[in-house]
């Protein structure tokens, strides 16, 4: 393509997914030429930030496999690999002279990059880290350890295949079914004579 063609590419493909990554509340760090650097968690923390990044990311991917370019026909299907990592950070300011910019350091960014290699076009994904935490929300495959350049110790990875019915943590348990109190007996009488005032109307002091 002409470069004022693959400006327009870029530019509808950025549109697109900034659109997505907005309605989850995820934050675009960096525009890195075709690719995007973003945080969930950050400046916004949520309880659900790593269910949230991967429901962005496929919702990504569907949104770029849809996008329309009536003006710039591609001679094959525009596509999108994405790569997602959980785990902390330092967020602070670097750079110099007039360019200033706020940016997550540490390893995570760094293993979520090399993930986003591996990804075949119009994949999702994650590391085990990830993965824990959205267990039971999502259909995923895993690749088992892969040794990602940079990155001392091999990490699991798991392609995404699509989300499950469940909207929450919680409502995965439910289905699996709760851990039974054990040996809370006074606790829970407490808490149901509290429930019972609350029905009531009564106060308790």
């Amino acid at each position: 393509l002409d470069p004022e063609d693959l400006r327009e590419v870029v530019r509808a493909y950025q549109e697109t997914a900034a659109a997505v990554i907005a309605r989850h509340e995820g934050h675009i760090a960096q525009y890195l030429g075709d690719g995007l650097l973003v945080y969930f968690g950050y400046p916004r923390p949520h309880e659900d930030d790593a269910a949230r990044a991967v429901r962005a990311g496929l919702e990504v991917v569907g949104a770029i496999r849809e996008l329309s370019l009536p003006t710039t026909p591609l001679p094959q299907p525009l596509q999108v690999r994405i790569g997602i990592h959980t785990g902390l950070v330092v967020v602070g300011e670097i750079g110099g002279g007039d360019r200033h910019e706020q940016l997550a350091l540490g390893e995570t960014p760094n293993v979520a990059a090399r993930l986003q290699s591996l990804a075949e076009p119009n994949a999702v994904v994650i590391s085990d880290a990830t993965e824990r935490l959205i267990e039971g929300l999502f259909d995923s495959d895993a690749l088992g350890p892969q040794q990602l350049k940079g990155v001392a110790a091999p990490v699991g990875a798991h392609r995404v295949r699509a989300a499950r019915g469940a909207g929450s943590r919680f409502e995965v348990s439910l289905q699996r079914g709760l851990t039974p109190l054990v040996g809370r007996r006074r606790e829970l009488e407490t808490l149901a004579e509290g429930w019972q005032a609350a029905r009531t109307g009564v106060r308790v002091v």
